[in-house]
């Protein structure tokens, strides 16, 4: 409250006519005179904008600074121009290597710090550090950087560097950056996008992205991206398969299942191909691939016969050519050289088959079936 009198102890704070020039400390006493002036003066002449002139016109020429790239981030800027005062440069695994300049009191304080360069700058008084990175993080880096120096946090995410940016913000000690990209893969994570999530979350071991990746591939399979789970590694394709989560018909998997073996022909092993045709989940086979599968079954499943293996299932499929296959199989076993072998398969067109084993495999087993 106003001090006995009505007049305010800070008396620059009070209105002009609130004043009395003798309680006025410092530059705002004024005269009796200037008061009666300036209270006679309209209420239109007090608002008037009075020109004071620019800043260009109180400096010598050249003196103004340019601000046309103050939008730009520091570290995107030459070094010399940002008086950037530390290098890092980061090595991807997949090959190429990149510079950056930036700056010691961006990355190690205020709301985006990073525990990584905070100890870095401590311990390391040096000008420059190095960083392998796997492509992705690589990749994910400059983005990085932009959230580190963005006034507001502002973070450009993508599908293909989401994985890469949680791991980035785990390495580097960034607890808003992993806030913040947690929260966009919550909503960007969906069936669409779960296959690439899955690969890039197992290959910098986040196990709870790979986790809710691997139940979202499961429960979407059939229309999941097919070219994405081809590319999937061949443990990760098992576990989508082997989930209690899986959702598909039998005859679509047993496509997607063929498809998947032709793409890792060179990986496929025996327990690789029990793990991905189970009985359970794939009771049926596709027509078209019944012959395909089943010469991974004499291949690799040799030892696996009778109801509910896999070659039981490919010859109960259905498929109008596989009793004449089974028939040519056997004729063809008794050929007496590979010559003829070779003539013969050649002449009926035997899909798959392409060793004269696996033939004479199929021959001993026609002789059984038929």
């Amino acid at each position: 409250p106003p001090p006995p009198g009505g007049v305010p102890v800070n008396c620059w704070r009070a209105t002009a006519t609130e004043r009395r020039p003798s309680q006025c400390i410092g530059p705002e006493t004024h005269s009796p005179s200037v008061l009666s002036s300036t209270s006679s003066m309209s209420c239109t002449e007090l608002d008037l904008v009075h020109d004071l002139g620019s800043f260009a016109d109180h400096v010598i020429a050249g003196d103004v600074l340019d601000h046309s790239e103050a939008h730009i981030p520091l570290w995107r800027l030459d070094a010399t121009k940002s008086l950037s005062d530390f290098k890092i440069t980061v090595t991807s695994k997949s090959g190429g290597t990149a510079t950056y300049n930036v700056h010691k009191g961006i990355l190690a304080t205020g709301a985006r710090a990073n525990a990584y360069f905070v100890k870095l700058f401590t311990n390391s008084p040096g000008p420059m550090c190095q960083l392998t990175l796997a492509a992705s993080a690589a990749n994910a880096f400059p983005v990085f950087l932009d959230f580190c120096y963005s006034s507001e946090g502002k973070l450009d995410a993508e599908t293909h560097i989401g994985a890469a940016l949680k791991y980035i913000a785990v390495y580097f000690g960034n607890s808003a950056l992993f806030e913040k990209i947690c929260a966009f893969i919550v909503k960007d994570l969906t069936w669409q996008t779960a296959p690439t999530y899955y690969a890039e979350a197992d290959l910098y071991d986040l196990e709870k992205l790979s986790a809710a990746a691997a139940r979202m591939c499961a429960l979407h399979f059939p229309s999941a991206d097919h070219d994405e789970l081809i590319l999937l590694k061949t443990g990760l394709f098992s576990t989508i398969i082997e989930s209690p989560h899986l959702t598909c018909d039998s005859k679509l998997l047993s496509r997607r299942v063929a498809d998947y073996c032709r793409a890792h022909s060179a990986e496929l092993t025996s327990e690789l191909l029990l793990a991905i045709t189970p009985a359970k989940k794939m009771p049926e086979i596709a027509p078209k691939e019944a012959l395909y599968l089943y010469e991974r079954a004499v291949l690799y499943l040799p030892q696996e016969k009778g109801r509910g293996s896999l070659r039981q299932r490919c010859m109960d499929a259905g498929n109008p050519f596989i009793q004449t296959w089974l028939k040519r199989a056997l004729w063809l076993d008794l050929l007496p050289c590979a010559g003829d072998i070779t003539t013969a398969k050649n002449e009926h067109v035997i899909p798959g088959f392409t060793t004269q084993s696996n033939l004479q495999t199929a021959g001993v087993e026609a002789q059984q079936v038929l």
